[in-house]
């Protein structure tokens, strides 16, 4: 089985980061088959959250969606683009795992970003484990409408005579739906598939897999429960011989309708979920309430359910329990892929809100020690800093063009937790974690603005 692994990820000029880059902690240790966990970890407004809206962009193109509406928001204010840089392994069988990198560049346009360029470049293993030099597999130029580089586009024109108008007309198809040229199926993913060119083909298709099967992104507005009262249950399955990964919108206000294939899903994921839930919250146990038969909105057969909690033998809708648990099950069915897959890659955007401290730190040391594949996760809570290895923690700064670091010369007898809290109050570290905050001055405010209301 190929194993697809994050190495590193880059942002430069990305929302309040003018660059910023971080290293897995299994690719510091050179143990790719460890667990590799990542919290991350700094005041607000310093770039925690632009890591999660990153990968969120990296999902959609490289699944071949279209670059998001919001992505023009998402450039820093005091540059025309963005670029981001992810580093990742592919390993086949026993091997040494090849290396590659993917940098996606993307500029504003008329109140929306654009895309600019795409490159795939990749860096060989060779058998004594040492590595050939980095070169380039495909990329695009959306502004000069070149297909880079020249010499891949001679080969695979050389090697399919009639293709060189397909993949221009592709890529022109990719530039009016602001989607990837490597990636889309606007773009070039399915004439590539037809080519006798695993370097190119075989390796375009593995990534496309993968984000659209293994990366798997949570921010805050899909954990739990939403504004609407609604929770998205997101699953991977095989399906025809294939890895699918998709979501089921389910109310908490009322019974939802779903068809017989998202239902036979839902049951299959409460009974794996139920297996751990019980052994996480104690006494927790979900059921299916079928209410009835209705029509989907497209018309077909579909049936009315709701999820309950089971208690002392009753079944009690699941928008009576806390938000903390109905966080706990939105997310646990993803939480087995990564404990169990190693190619699977969990991104959460602040983990621990509603989550019991203790409970936390329990979940990130079973983790960080027993699970096969990838988690990056933003955090508050300090437990957890007691509970992992310091390599497998990263701080943002309140420097713009050094948003991340470790922390260094920490020794095993130290507690992570209280040398961070020293070095927000003393500092010490290679650059300042902590934007001093007067509790005078935020009083006196407090006092003039209820003054100036007044007036």
């Amino acid at each position: 089985m190929d194993i697809m692994r994050i190495e590193k990820i880059t942002l430069r000029n990305f929302k309040n980061v003018r660059y910023g880059s971080f290293t897995m902690p299994s690719f510091l240790k050179k143990d790719v088959k460890c667990a590799d966990i990542l919290g991350i970890y700094g005041q607000n407004g310093s770039g925690k959250t632009a890591i999660i809206d990153a990968f969120e962009i990296l999902e959609n193109i490289m699944s071949g969606s279209s670059l998001s509406e919001k992505s023009w928001n998402l450039i820093n204010v005091d540059s025309p683009e963005a670029s981001i840089e992810l580093g990742f392994t592919i390993q086949e069988d026993d091997g040494y795992p090849d290396k590659y990198r993917y940098t996606l560049s993307f500029a504003k346009g008329e109140k929306k970003g654009v895309l600019k360029s795409e490159l795939l470049e990749v860096r060989k293993a060779k058998e004594d484990g040492s590595y050939e030099r980095e070169k380039a597999i495909l990329g695009y130029d959306y502004e000069n409408h070149e297909i880079r580089p020249e010499s891949t586009f001679k080969k695979i024109v050389k090697a399919k005579r009639n293709l060189e108008l397909d993949l221009l007309v592709a890529a022109r198809m990719a530039e009016k739906s602001e989607s990837s040229f490597l990636f889309s199926e606007d773009g070039a993913y399915e004439l590539l598939s037809t080519l006798e060119a695993p370097d190119i083909s075989k390796t375009v298709k593995r990534i496309r897999d993968y984000a659209m099967t293994s990366l798997i992104v949570f921010s805050t507005r899909e954990m739990g429960m939403d504004s609407n009262l609604m929770m998205n249950l997101t699953y991977r399955k095989e399906e025809k011989g294939h890895l699918v990964k998709g979501q089921i919108p389910l109310s908490l206000e009322r019974p939802s309708v779903i068809g017989p294939e998202d239902k036979k899903v839902l049951e299959n994921m409460i009974r794996e979920m139920n297996t751990v839930l019980g052994a996480i919250v104690p006494h927790l146990k979900l059921g299916v309430y079928t209410t009835g038969e209705e029509l989907t909105s497209e018309g077909k057969k579909g049936f009315l359910v709701e999820i309950v909690s089971l208690k002392n033998g009753k079944a009690i809708p699941l928008r009576y329990e806390s938000e903390g648990i109905i966080k706990i099950i939105s997310i646990t069915n993803v939480l087995l892929c990564v404990y169990n897959n190693p190619s699977v890659c969990l991104i959460i955007d602040e983990f621990d809100a509603s989550v019991f401290e203790y409970l936390l730190g329990e979940l990130i040391s079973i983790f960080s020690k027993g699970a096969q594949g990838q988690m990056i996760f933003t955090s508050h809570n300090l437990r957890i800093l007691e509970m992992i290895d310091k390599n497998s923690v990263i701080f943002s700064t309140s420097n713009p063009d050094n948003r991340y670091i470790r922390m260094t010369n920490i020794k095993n007898t130290n507690n992570l937790r209280d040398v961070y809290i020293r070095s927000i109050l003393l500092g010490g570290t290679k650059e300042n974690i902590y934007e001093e905050t007067d509790s005078q001055e935020i009083g006196m405010a407090l006092r003039r603005a209820w003054r100036n209301a007044e007036e």
